[in-house]
């Protein structure tokens, strides 16, 4: 078992306990080496994950910042167009 690729994981306890009871007669390096490499992917996916989250986050975080500046300039726009046809209506 490789111990570096354990560290690496940040394994909990009860990880760490699955791994060291999936340990059988027969196949005991084959079903060990299983359990990590199943775990190790299990853990880059939340990584993935969390970060795709986090990314979603800061984009809706920006959209809203955006749907705003529109918002105003929006209302600015119907403003100048009303004053305008004041304006026309005194002409």
């Amino acid at each position: 078992m490789n111990i570096d690729i354990l560290k690496s994981l940040n394994l909990t306890d009860e990880e760490e306990v699955f791994i060291r009871d999936s340990n059988t007669a027969i196949t005991r390096d084959m079903n060990q080496s299983r359990v990590i490499s199943d775990i190790y992917f299990v853990k880059k996916l939340e990584k993935v994950a969390d970060e795709t989250i986090e990314s979603n986050e800061k984009l809706s975080k920006s959209n809203e910042r955006y749907a705003k500046g529109m918002l105003y300039l929006t209302g600015a726009l119907v403003f100048v167009g009303i004053v305008q046809i004041i304006v026309a209506l005194i002409n």
